[in-house]
């Protein structure tokens, strides 16, 4: 039995394609270099359900032809290639593969106003973006269609230095109900974003971040095909400020998926997976997102995109409604679910320049209907320019983007089931905290929002970005009742057009950030520095606080100028 086994994986290791099911991270510039080839040479984004498996790189990158390529432009292919199609450094036998990087890195953050920037979403270099003190990758690969990868990491906490105060909200949304809401504290105040200095080493055992890993997943697949199951940053979207359906300002999520994809068509199935929550007072239920999206390359110009996505939350999971060609709409269980179409558009209308577009519908009135509840939607687009540049003997590729959103109050709001979501972090010092997050865009419903970014990046040296932001935050947020009579039972009513209120909160903020690779003295080691300096102006900025209301305006304007370096080693 044990030989018939070994044969049939022998022959399947054959009959598959030599490269791997391991993903490229999106942290990885992988991304940044591929689009910009795309734009250069006029044809539509490859896909925008990241990350890709290194196969599916594979297929998108033979879409380009390096015997057309610029000179400047093949060293930038040639490196790409190379990555895509590396396997795991260590071999162990013909079949089996395996890989471990140990990375140390040492971080310092500073900022200028420790009275009013107190909390982790004051940050723009949030908890999610910044580097663990250590961290050691663990890789195994099976032939060449079973990959599975973890991680260990020594980093602080979520909740870290033990000094964050809560607050006991009356209820979140449809979330959470006003009964019990004490049982999830939100936190208000952190003292590790408080302090004028902080370094990513936990000052005391207490503070040790035991949330990890936070990448550990199985893959699954072939040339064509990949399943997977784990622990992942994910992103759906080729927004720049966020993106409506699944955003990657998150440090992970925990996902089921599975991905076909060709040159000109690709289908997914995604389901991601939420902690359980006492939801309506009768008991704990779970939580899944689950997504099924169909992608088109109408022309070597034109790419679109349609999903069709629903939140469902029951006591019990109902397999039946896994089912990948039903229209999840009509499944007619308003206590359960809540759907959330949504449409992506990618247009290269000449080389170098390329057009794209998001939008997300959550409610809307039909001819016939009510209106008992209000529209519920958002738009995302923007204008993108690429270029190749030549210093001295290093090749380098430039991107510019400029970007516009806008969504409407109750957008992620419902009565029963709604978009909003609580990640559990185990505190030592506190016991449990949850970050209140939106599924999709970071900013939620009734937010105005302009971006523009410019990133260049030096081919094996380093990268170098400048992004300018701007934001008016109407007064609908994931504290505030969504229905006219404080009812978070009942419909989201409120019609209003963004931003609502009399108070506008309104955001400014400039960032340039860098990383630089210093010349290897080893070959499998490197050696790096990073910065990033952030300038925030705020006014009528968002303030928390214990008792009611628990949610108040500081008039006037409120500033902060962010700082954070850093240097990696990486073996």
């Amino acid at each position: 039995m044990n030989y018939l086994f070994v044969c049939i994986f022998c022959i399947i290791s054959k009959l598959l394609p030599a490269q791997t099911q391991e993903f490229i991270p999106l942290s990885s510039s992988f991304y940044t270099q591929i689009d910009a080839l795309y734009q250069i040479y006029g044809l539509g984004s490859p896909s925008s359900v990241r990350p890709w498996t290194k196969a599916e790189a594979l297929i998108i990158l033979k879409r380009l032809d390096p015997a057309q390529m610029t000179p400047e432009l093949v060293p930038v292919y040639d490196t790409l290639y190379k990555e895509a199609a590396a396997p795991l450094r260590f071999s162990l036998g013909d079949s089996v593969r395996m890989d471990a990087h140990v990375m140390l890195a040492l971080e310092l953050y500073t900022h200028s106003n420790t009275s009013d920037f107190v909390n982790e979403e004051d940050w723009l270099k949030g908890y999610a973006q910044r580097a663990p003190f250590t961290k050691l990758d663990l890789n195994l690969s099976l032939g060449n269609w079973f990959y599975l990868t973890s991680d260990i990491r020594y980093s602080w906490n979520f909740n870290s230095q033990g000094q964050d105060s809560y607050c006991t909200p009356t209820g979140i949304g449809a979330l959470i109900p006003q009964t019990g809401a004490e049982e999830y504290p939100i936190r208000t105040f952190a003292a590790a974003f408080a302090q004028r200095f902080t370094l990513n080493i936990p000052p005391q055992t207490l503070d040790i971040d035991c949330i990890f890993p936070k990448r550990a997943f199985l893959s699954f697949g072939g040339a064509h095909w990949n399943f997977s199951f784990g622990r992942e940053s994910l992103q759906w979207g080729n927004g720049q400020s966020g993106n409506f359906l699944i955003g990657s300002h998150r440090d992970f999520d925990n996902f089921v998926r599975f991905a076909a994809f060709y040159d000109k068509f690709r289908y997914d199935l995604l389901m991601t997976i939420y902690d359980k929550y006492n939801y309506d007072g009768s008991g704990e239920k779970s939580r899944y997102f689950m997504l099924h999206r169909l992608e088109f390359r109408v022309l070597p110009q034109l790419v679109l995109s349609l999903s069709e996505n629903i939140m469902y939350q029951d006591a019990y999971f109902n397999i039946r409604y896994l089912n990948p060609a039903f229209i999840y709409h009509n499944w007619d269980e308003s206590d359960l679910f809540n759907a959330l179409a949504h449409l992506e558009l990618d247009f290269a209308f000449a080389p170098h320049w390329n057009f794209y577009l998001q939008g997300a519908l959550d409610q809307a009135r039909a001819p016939n209907e009510s209106d008992s509840e209000a529209d519920a939607w958002g738009i995302l687009g923007g204008i993108e320019y690429a270029h190749a540049l030549t210093f001295g003997k290093r090749n380098a590729v430039l991107n510019l983007s400029l970007e516009g959103a806008y969504t409407s109050p109750v957008l992620y709001r419902r009565d029963r089931v709604d978009f909003m979501i609580l990640n559990r972090r185990i505190s030592f010092n506190e016991g449990n905290v949850y970050a209140l997050e939106y599924i999709g865009y970071q900013y939620g419903g009734d937010a105005l929002v302009a971006q523009f970014d410019a990133h260049l990046t030096v081919l094996n040296k380093g990268e170098a970005g400048v992004r300018l932001f701007a934001m008016a935050h109407g007064e609908m947020n994931a504290f505030m009742s969504h229905n006219t009579e404080g009812d978070n039972t009942d419909r989201a009513n409120i019609i209003h057009t963004t931003p609502s209120g009399d108070t506008v909160e309104t955001s400014f903020a400039v960032s340039l950030w860098g990383t630089y690779t210093l010349p290897p003295v080893f070959k499998w080691l490197s050696l790096s520095v990073f910065s990033q300096l952030d300038i925030i102006a705020k006014t009528n900025k968002r303030m928390y606080q214990n008792n009611p209301p628990f949610v108040w305006y500081k008039s006037g304007t409120s500033t902060d100028l962010q700082y954070s370096l850093g240097v990696q080693l990486r073996w």
